[in-house]
């Protein structure tokens, strides 16, 4: 009996270790290559599809277009480029295959604003070469920690001795997998820039509010670059820390907030400064599954960041297995960045305008989640919609507790050329029933009259303002 026993309990440990490995076999894993493979580095189809109207990836951009600057505004490479048709509320059936539930709403409802003008498919994306070769490297390495941290986290703790910094998993297999790829996709190593963001109204007047963003992203640090403080090498080590500092509304100004997540630990490790109070106390709330967002007025949640962000410490939903499917979306939003435009050409009632935007068909991977029993959320099923070249979130949708489509996440993103990295220059989570809708800190142009520029990508914050001692003394200064 014993034996027998023994021999159960060795099988369930077999079990429990696959099921912690999210490592693909050697020859799937040659799928990958910088040139000549089936698959891109970070694992997108690199042929394009059956029609042409996705090319094949051959690199993305290169070099940054002639005229541009470091540091300052982004130029647009395909100046020349004018829509091949348009989706509309009156002819969105013709494109119906290609369209998310969440883009039918708003054309539904928005039918004489709401327009998706849809240019040729421009496949941008990419990256350094390191970050190619360490994604290369991970399809066969990265895993998830074995034994596991406990219940709900099996997919929530990476083997920080597995990986190389890159797209963890680039044959994902899982949603779980999907979604670290998805949060942690490059976009800068470290940065410090001045951030804009609105709340709308159904009326289209809105909010705005300004701060000091400062990242730091441990996980894409060199060996000479890492922060030697406990702070950032406990659990695994530091994966993204943020600290935000509060410029205006006045009422809020000097309000800040830093902290940091772990490869052992998604929950955010967050703490906040009260100039009136003058002391620092730990914010639980901060990055906290539906807690709302920092400045949004309530109108997105703290995991709506990214559009669909890795938040707590546990993991309270269910991931379908990713599907790859062709979408318009938008992309080289390079027209929303000009710092010709501010937030009165911007934001438009009910959605960001439409004659600023471009859309383009490409591949996306599609995520869908549902909330596991035992757990409460604001929103019990959602989806996202990650760009294949980049695993950047670029269309997100959240339904209620009715499971009625409430909110619709879209994202602007395009190749900041001097990192090389798909990021998005701006986002809108709006609100489809009551017609509000509001954005996440960023929107750099907003701030072109007031002599800001875009993130500074060459020099790292000072990692004090990310930990409660800093917090501190900077309180006092």
């Amino acid at each position: 009996m014993k034996l027998f026993e023994n021999g159960i309990c060795a099988l369930l440990a077999m079990l429990l270790a696959g099921s912690a490995l999210a490592k693909v076999a050697p020859e799937e894993a040659a799928r990958l290559g910088i040139e000549g493979t089936e698959l891109t580095p970070v694992g997108a189809i690199r042929a394009g599809n059956a029609d042409g109207s996705i090319p094949a990836w051959e690199g993305g951009i290169t070099q940054a277009p002639a005229g541009y600057e470091e540091g300052k505004w982004y130029i647009d490479p395909y100046p020349s480029d004018q829509p091949v048709f348009t989706v509309t509320a009156q002819n969105y059936q013709q494109y119906e295959k290609f369209l998310a539930p969440g883009q039918i709403a708003l054309l539904q409802k928005y039918p004489d604003t709401f327009r998706m003008p849809v240019y040729p498919t421009r496949r941008s994306a990419s990256y350094p070469q390191w970050y190619y070769e360490g994604s290369i490297h991970n399809a066969a390495n990265t895993q998830f920690c074995n034994p596991s941290l406990g219940p709900h986290r099996e997919e929530r703790c990476i083997d920080e001795t597995s990986f190389k910094p890159g797209v963890f998993f680039p044959i994902p297999k899982t949603g779980a997998e999907a979604q670290w790829n998805h949060l942690y996709a490059f976009h800068g190593k470290y940065w410090e820039t001045a951030a804009y963001a609105f709340n709308v109204f159904p009326d289209g007047t809105y909010a705005e509010h300004a701060v000091v963003d400062r990242w730091i992203w441990g996980i894409y640090l060199a060996p000479e670059e890492q922060i030697k403080d406990a702070y950032f090498t406990r659990q695994g080590g530091a994966t993204g820390c943020f600290s935000q500092e509060q410029i205006s509304p006045p009422r809020n100004a000097g309000q800040m907030f830093g902290g940091c997540t772990y490869l052992h630990n998604t929950d955010f490790d967050a703490y906040l400064y009260v100039p009136g109070q003058r002391r620092v106390r730990k914010a639980p709330e901060i990055g906290f599954y539906d807690s709302p967002g920092t400045g949004s007025d309530g109108l997105r949640t703290a995991d709506q960041r990214f559009l669909f962000a890795i938040t707590g410490a546990e993991e309270w939903y269910e991931y379908a297995k990713p599907v790859l499917r062709e979408m318009i979306i938008p992309y080289n939003s390079y027209k929303l960045a000009s710092p010709e435009y501010d937030f009165k050409d911007i934001v438009k009632k009910g959605h960001v305008n439409s004659d600023l935007k471009r859309y383009e068909l490409h591949r996306v991977w599609v995520v869908e989640a549902k909330l596991k029993p035992g757990f409460r959320h604001l929103g019990p099923r959602r989806f996202v919609y990650l760009d294949e070249d980049s695993w950047w979130g670029v269309y997100a949708e959240m339904y209620d507790q009715q499971d009625k489509l409430w909110r619709v996440s879209e994202a602007y993103p395009m190749n900041f050329y001097n990192l090389p990295a798909i990021v998005w220059w701006g986002e809108a989570h709006m609100d489809v029933i009551n017609g509000r809708y509001s954005s996440a800190n960023a929107w750099y142009n907003q701030g072109a009259k007031l002599g800001t520029f875009p993130p500074n990508y060459k020099k790292m914050p000072d990692p004090a303002l990310f930990t409660p001692a800093g917090l501190r003394k900077y309180g006092v200064r």
